[in-house]
This record gives C-alpha cells, structure tokens and sequence, in this order.
C-alpha cells in the first residue's frame, strides 16, 4: 500500500490556500504567491525554477488550466482582473529577460471562486456570487451572464459533447443545466440535499453528470437529448466507506490477516471536494482501454475510489495510513491525468499553509490489496474414487409410526383344522340380500352434478362472446379487479378502498367482506 499515494513535491506557502482553487495539468501546476503573484512548477522537475507571473492587483482567488494540451494556457482571477496567460510564450519571454504578460479577459467581476474552460479552451466560466459569467478568450468582454440560484455558485462546467452546455452548482443545495446560446434554463434540479452542493463533472461516455454535497452524498444522473436530467443512482460516502470495511474484515479473517483495531477510529465529515474519472492521460487521448466506469472524490481524509457501475467503493487511500505525507487534512483537490498510466493530484492543507503533489498509479488500484482478495483454487484433476470428496449423503426417509391394524389388518394363516371361521361371529346364512326400498333422488344429483360439470366446463373458442347480462350486483365503491375461484363457484371482487368482497358465482345472498 506504500507504493500507491507518493509524494512527488511538498512546498510551505505563506498564506493558507485550504479553499482555493489551485491549478493542475500533466505538465504544469500553479499556485498563488503573495496573493498577487502565480507561481508555475513543472510536475516533471520539481527542481526546475519556478515561472512567476505578476498582473493581478487583487488577492488571485482561482486558478486553472486548459482542457487542450498544446498550447498549455492558465487562467488566474482575482476580485479585479480575470487573466489568461500562454505558458510557453511566458517562459520564451522570461528566458528573454522580458515581462511575462497575460491578456485580461474580465474586469471587476467580484471575488471568483471556481474557473473552468470549455473543451476547445474558446471560452471560461466564472463563478462570482450567484452568478456564472461567460468570458470570451478572444475579447476582453461577458459573453453571457448566468443568473438564477439563490446561494453562491460553487463551480461550474462545461459539457463535453456539447460546449454550448453549461452545469452550473450552488449553495442553495440544487444544480442546473445552462443553455449558452439563450442564457435559458434546460432543467433545474430539486433540492439534493440539506448541505451545500460543492462540485460536478462529467462522464462522455455513459452521458451522465454526477454531483456531490459537502455532506459526502453523490447524485449521478442521466443527461439526455432533451436536456432532462433523470437520477439513476445516489450514493452515500460514508454509507460506502463501512461496507467496504466490513467487506475488508470479513475477508481478512478468512485469510487469517489481522486487522486493525476500531479503538483509534475517529469519525470524520467526508465533504466531496473533487470528483475525476480514473484514467491516464493515454486513455484520454484514446490510445487504451480502461474501466470508465471508475472515478475518484478527494475528500478531507484522503481519496477514494468509487465503480459507478456497482456504487461501492474499491478502494480508499487514507493520509493517516501514510506517515511520510506532508499533509493530514485535505482542504482542495485538483486531480488531472498523469503519464505513465497515473493521476496527478495537487492538494492544499486544510489547516497549514502547505501544498503537495501526490501521485497514484493505477495499476496499483486494480492489484489486489494485501488480504484484501479472497483466493479459489481450481483443482487439476478429479478425485480420487475413494476419496471422501465422491461419499454422497443419504437422505433420510421421513418416518412415520406405524399404527396398530385390527382383525382385518392381521396376517392371513392356514390352520391343519378348522372348527370356524376365524372370527367371533357365526357364519352368515345369506350372502347377499339387496335393498329393494330405497328411494332414489338422482334428479337432484344429476342436477347438481350437471351445475359443477357446467362451472367446470372450458367455454368453446369457436363460441361468440357472452353479450346478455344474467345477474348484476352494484356496489358503492369502484371494482379493481376480479377473480374467480380454482372451482368457479365463487368469485372475489377488490374495490378501490382495499376492500375485498366474496360472492357466489351466481350473485345471490351478501358476500363476504374483507377489509384491510
């Protein structure tokens, strides 16, 4: 388990930056500096000299990169300015002895809380109070002005298969889905959740969007063509992370594993501040195959690993069970897919002002944990005849006591003399005498009889339908159903106010009332 969380990079900042959105690409990631100053560190020498870009008046409240990989931009907003800057181009001008400069694409938009980029990185969101602004990286204006929630806005993203598709989440503990080209609203959702909803993304492949709360409660629904969304599967981290543990104990007892003690365990709030799907940057670029159906949340005590496809959790990457890492409690998570078959993840401390880079290999969170996969052993041959493997149990036959016969249940004996017959009394004298008195009632057997043959009787399929009415009763309540007996003698009738009454097949006398 060592192996699967490393540490690539920890630095000591001179402020907290626990609820800022830093930066992270495969290349680069960036963090504020002195408020006003962004810093830009290459993830594959952390040796290298970092890149400084000045600009911003304000304290620099957000940062972000590009979805595109060339050329690599970074997008970085304060209460004053929101500026865009080309990092190749900075670092050509730095190495020039040239002043870095970023071109200003918003001004005065309030403090910004959450930057996304759309997928041909043309345009950038904003959140800014309860408002999601649209800017243009072409023109230093508001494309759009989205308003509408009735909390802060706390993140905002873009569609995948459609850029003029905008998600939008909030305080106000609802999301929705934003028409870019009429500023309309698509849908809006009820309310999730009594805490807050913090972030969102989205999976292409299977077209959902999944939410989370600071609760630790995850929504993923369904977006369709027509821009509904439909809920196809909620989830409770908590909830997961115990029946993952029991799953854990169970089959570490089976091996024989010792587990660890329940004493120390403290009970954390487990808010969703980050959602990414599990897979390299190869996958992205579509050069191999991998189970998309796996995403990752960074929460405060570390990351977990989430099959949507089932709704548990494969696995969770505790800090605590990682002595070395310069971090206890999480505050922000930015994740992006990493070479190599790996994830990048820059995370910020939630009660020191320290950031760390860390690195999960995912060939490491498909490899089965130390006791954490039972075994099956499949044998190489049958066994032997007389093994006790072939020995079948017999079944035992129900016994039942025997019961005591009379005469006529006696074995039948041949005596050398016989005096009589056997039995007590005398032999008969007559045999046989018929009853010559009896009076018959056969016309009321033969009725009777022909009225169970006729209920009995299949109606003829060549027959038409039955059109005269017989017999009615009427009730006070709607019928629901009906339904004869196996016999027909009887028919049971079910009423709107659950309320069952059984009559005969001809509807003569009152019925027998069932309530309930």
């Amino acid at each position: 388990m060592a192996k699967m969380l490393t540490e690539k990079l920890s630095l000591t900042c001179d402020r907290l930056l626990s609820h800022r959105q830093l930066a992270c690409c495969y290349s680069y990631f960036s963090i504020p500096r002195h408020g006003k100053e962004v810093l830009v560190y290459s993830t594959k020498d952390g040796k290298q000299k970092p890149l400084v870009l000045t600009g911003h008046h304000g304290d620099i409240s957000a940062l972000t990169f590009g979805k595109r990989s060339s050329p690599v931009i970074l997008c970085s907003a304060s209460a004053d300015y929101v500026i865009v800057w080309d990092i190749e181009l900075c670092q050509k001008r730095t190495q020039e002895g040239k002043v870095a400069a970023g071109t200003v694409i918003g001004t005065l938009l309030g403090e910004v809380v959450h930057l996304s980029f759309c997928f041909s990185d043309a345009r950038v969101a904003a959140c800014t109070g309860a408002t999601a602004c649209i800017l243009s990286l072409k023109r230093p204006e508001t494309i759009r002005t989205l308003t509408g929630h009735l909390g802060p806005v706390t993140s905002a993203e873009f569609c995948p298969w459609n850029n003029d598709i905008l998600v939008t989440t909030s305080e106000d503990r609802t999301f929705r889905v934003w028409d870019l080209k009429t500023e309309a609203v698509f849908f809006q959702s009820f309310v999730l959740s009594a805490s807050p909803l913090l972030t969102a993304f989205f999976l292409e492949e299977h077209r959902h969007l999944i939410t989370g709360s600071t609760d630790g409660q995850v929504w993923c629904f369904s977006l369709s063509d027509d821009h509904k969304c439909h809920l196809v599967t909620k989830m409770d981290l908590e909830k997961m992370e115990k029946r993952h543990q029991m799953h854990q104990e169970s089959v570490s007892h089976q091996a024989g594993c010792v587990g660890k003690s329940s004493a120390d365990k403290v009970e954390t709030s487990k808010p969703v501040l980050k959602m990414a799907l599990c897979r390299p940057l190869s996958d992205i670029n579509g050069d191999q195959e991998n189970d998309n159906s796996w995403f990752c949340i960074g929460s405060s005590d570390g990351l977990y690993v989430v099959d949507l496809a089932t709704s548990e959790l494969v696995t969770a990457l505790y800090f605590k069970d990682y002595p070395k890492l310069s971090i206890a409690m999480a505050g922000s998570w930015t994740i992006s897919p990493g070479c190599d078959n790996s994830m990048l993840m820059l995370v910020s401390s939630l009660f020191t002002p320290c950031v760390v880079m860390l690195e999960v290999r995912l060939c490491d969170l498909r490899r089965p944990l130390a006791c954490g996969e039972g075994f099956s052993v499949f044998p190489s041959s049958p066994p032997l005849p007389n093994s006790p493997l072939n020995t079948e149990l017999k079944r035992k036959e129900p016994s039942h006591p025997k019961k005591k016969g009379g005469v006529k249940d006696q074995p039948l004996v041949f005596h050398c003399k016989v005096k009589s017959s056997g039995y007590t009394s005398a032999p008969r004298t007559i045999m046989f005498s018929p009853k010559t008195n009896v009076q018959k009632n056969s016309s009321s057997r033969k009725k009777a009889d022909g009225n169970t043959g006729s209920l009995l009787k299949d109606y003829p399929p060549d027959g038409a339908a039955p059109a005269v009415p017989c017999a009615g009763v009427s009730v006070k309540k709607h019928v629901s159903c009906l339904q004869y007996s196996g016999d027909g003698k009887q028919i049971l009738c079910g009423l709107g106010d659950s309320t069952l009454l059984l009559y005969k097949s001809c509807l003569t006398g009152a019925p027998a009332v069932y309530i309930g």
